[in-house]
């Protein structure tokens, strides 16, 4: 071979060693049993503080990085979607929805968005999206969307 065509083939090989050498993240998978919940994870979101919340089948799971937290679902059924807005981790279920708060000792509690503002929700209502805009929650159903403002607490239900 003359020595442009090693020197080409050299660098070719040198770019495509270089290319796949990258260092990828790590990546984990957890078994039901390391988080204590069901096998089922419906939707998934990420605080500010890197937390990692998780609409399970069994309820709201929390990973800190190194501890799964299990908060069962207000009315024992099964969480459909999970987002993070600030320091609210709002979830939607069966017949419910509303969001999450830490109290004083860092623990989770909830409080109902549907029961506080009266929401007459259609029979066997499930949640399953919510997305943030601005000062709006949206909470999506397969029927019906509601609109939370953050700022008066008013739901508006298309």
């Amino acid at each position: 071979m003359k020595l442009i065509d090693k020197l080409l083939f050299l660098s070719i090989y040198i770019v495509f060693a270089v290319s796949f050498a990258q260092e990828l993240p790590p990546v984990q998978n957890f078994l039901p049993k390391d988080y204590n919940a069901e096998n089922q994870n419906w939707a998934i979101s990420q605080s500010a503080e890197k937390l990692i919340y998780v609409a399970n089948n069994k309820g709201l799971l929390e990973f800190n990085g190194a501890n799964w937290k299990l908060y069962h679902s207000p009315n024992e059924t099964i969480m459909r979607s999970v987002q993070v807005v600030h320091d609210r981790i709002y979830t939607g279920c069966f017949m419910e929805f509303g969001y999450w708060q830490k109290n004083d000792l860092g623990i989770l509690t909830y409080k109902s968005l549907s029961k506080q503002l009266g929401i007459n929700l259609i029979e066997d209502e499930e949640f399953w999206n919510i997305v943030h805009i601005d000062k709006y929650v949206i909470f999506q159903s397969l029927r019906r969307i509601y609109i939370y403002n953050v700022d008066d607490g008013f739901v508006n239900a298309i």
